[in-house]
This record gives C-alpha cells, structure tokens and sequence, in this order.
C-alpha cells in the first residue's frame, strides 16, 4: 500500500556528465526521468566546459545521488588513463555512496570495464534504453542493486507510449493489461488493478482506496474525489477491469498517473451480502460500501434492526441527521414503545 499521507517525496538527484553537442539529449532524458521517477536531474551543471574532460566533469558529480556518463565521440577523452578515471568512477565514488551509471549514445572508445556495472547501450534502441534507465532509478528505490528487467515486448509498444512513457488513458483487452502490468512493473511507483465486472462505484472506489492504504469514509463521489487528487502526484498504473460508465467516469486518473481500462473482465469479484462483511467494512472505514451493503439487507429484511442501527450511524457521520432519525423511526425494534408517564 502506498499509504495515506501528504506526499513529500525523498528525491533523488541525478548528476549527467556529458558533452555540448549532447545537451539537448541530456535534456529530454532528464525532463523523461523525472516525470516517471522521484527524480532531480542536474543537467547543465554536467556539461563539459573548455579545458574539462568527462572525468573533471564526473569529479564534479561525487556530490549526487547517482553520476550518470553519457558517452559518444564528443564526451569521450581522447586517453582514458586509468590511474585518473578508475579513483573518480570506482574509488572516490564508494567511499562517497554514489552510484555510477554509464549509457553508450554513441559508439566511441572507452574502458571495457565500465561495461561490467550499471551499463546500457543505447546506441540500437533509444526508447528502449531510456525506459531501462527509467526501471533502473525505480528499482533502485524498492531494491537497491537489484538489476532491472530487460523484458520489453514489441506488440506492446502502444501501451508503452501511452501509458509508461507519459501519462494517459487506453482501452485494451484484459489479456493485454495482465501482461503488460506484469511486464512494466518496474516502470511505476505501484499497479493497482481494480476488478469492477458487477460491481457498483462505491465497491470499485473502496476497493482501489484499499490498495492505496486510504481511510475513505465518506460518500462514494467524495471518496472518488480524494482518490483521483491522491494519485494525481503519484506515478502509478491503475487498470480498471471491465468497468461501468459510471466508474470509468469518476476513477479515471489524472496528473502523473496512468489508466488502463479493460473490454472483458480479467478477474471477478463476489462481495459478500452479509452483515458481518457490512460490519468489516465499517471497521476498515469503507463506508460508502457498507452503506450500500445494508441497505440491500434491510431491502432483504436481513437483520432489520441492525442493519439500521448501523446505517443510522454511518449517516451520522455524514451529517444526514434526517436520515438517520428515519431510519431509527421506521426500523426501531418491535415492542420499543416509549413509557406512558402518569
């Protein structure tokens, strides 16, 4: 669960060496990065300057979090001397917890042993090595050292651009969301995926509310309201299984979060209809969701009486102060008669 608090992130920050003719490149990964990331890139204090080469500039960057090499013909030294470069990259940067990054733009010399820790080549494929480098700060986050996956399947590219890439919204099918939630898994803060096949907006909302560790406890368009701002500065994929108008209308994200909403069901979902399930999901604070509940069991008369008295209080708190007398009214117990004072 993310969890329900205000949303400070601990950025990190991402200093990239690289050369002048590269800047513009170094730009757009930077302005990718921090969009899918909890990121802080410093890219003009990374340009090469007159009279500085890669390793002066890399020297410079023992001060971030991660020092990332772009490497091409412009930014590569004409002589990598070992006894220079191996204490900035390997040495210095240990002792002071930096993690060295090194992406191949364009091919060029450079010491094979960079090859061996935190190397991708993008010399191939630019979209793919963008969005390894995107997994690579992301996992770095959840497991640090662990190496991110390469999987990267073809027919999923539109998914890719739509939704991991940049935010957005996309109908597909629930087989290709399974596989593609599974697949780009690295590349967002959290997957939450949301069963809604027969399922009202209260119960879909509560569901996805629950995933996300949130206490929501007033009335489900209000609940749909603080969902859609909680994920606004979240970067997140949300997939809505099989979902109704109503549902795709209010729990579609926006901001930094993305959408993927289903054509057939993936995996359905039975509520129980009873009043012990209205009773956990008061306690879980998933009002609106028991309030629907138990008016199906007083429609059901199941438990008349407690059923109200429960609604009753769920609509106190919501201040219906008319509904709830009401309910008292109409559903008191039998033989409840006020005491005739003589």
């Amino acid at each position: 669960m993310l969890g329900e608090r205000s949303y400070t992130p601990l950025l990190a920050t991402a200093f990239f060496a690289h050369a002048r003719p590269d800047h513009d490149v170094a730009s757009r990964l930077a302005g990718f990065l921090e969009f899918g990331c909890d990121l802080t890139c410093y890219v003009d204090d990374g340009q090469i300057g007159e009279n500085q080469d890669l390793i002066a500039k890399a020297e410079e960057g023992l001060c971030a979090d991660v020092l990332l090499l772009l490497l091409s013909p412009s930014s590569s030294p004409t002589r990598w001397v070992r006894e220079r470069w191996e204490p900035v990259l390997f040495e210095r940067a240990k002792q002071a917890k930096v993690e060295v990054l090194t992406m191949l733009l364009r091919e060029c010399s450079f010491p094979p042993l960079l090859r061996r820790r935190n190397f991708i080549d993008a010399t191939t494929n630019w979209l793919t090595a963008r969005r390894l480098l995107k997994r690579w700060f992301r996992l770095r986050e959840r497991e640090p050292g662990a190496a991110p996956s390469f999987e990267f399947s073809g027919d999923l590219e539109d998914l890719y651009v739509s939704l991991a890439d940049r935010a957005g919204t996309l109908h597909v099918t629930g087989a290709v969301a399974s596989r593609f939630a599974r697949e780009a898994e690295e590349e967002f803060e959290a997957v939450l995926w949301v069963p809604c096949r027969g399922r009202t907006l209260a119960q879909a909302a509560g569901e996805l509310g629950h995933q996300l560790g949130l206490a929501l406890d007033g009335p489900k368009k209000e609940n749909c309201g603080r969902i859609r701002e909680f994920l606004t500065t979240r970067r997140c994929l949300v997939v809505l299984d099989d979902p109704g108008t109503e549902i795709s209308l209010e729990l579609i994200a926006s901001g930094r979060t993305s959408t993927a909403i289903t054509h057939d069901p993936v995996k359905v979902l039975e509520t129980p209809e009873t009043l012990a399930y209205a009773r956990r999901l008061i306690a879980e604070r998933r009002f609106a969701e028991a309030y629907e509940l138990l008016y199906r069991l007083l429609d059901a008369v199941v438990d008349l009486d407690c059923c109200a008295r429960e609604l009753s209080w769920i609509c106190e708190h919501w201040d219906r102060v008319e509904e709830a007398s009401m309910l008292r009214l109409n559903y008191r117990p039998v033989g409840a008669e006020q005491l005739v004072l003589f």
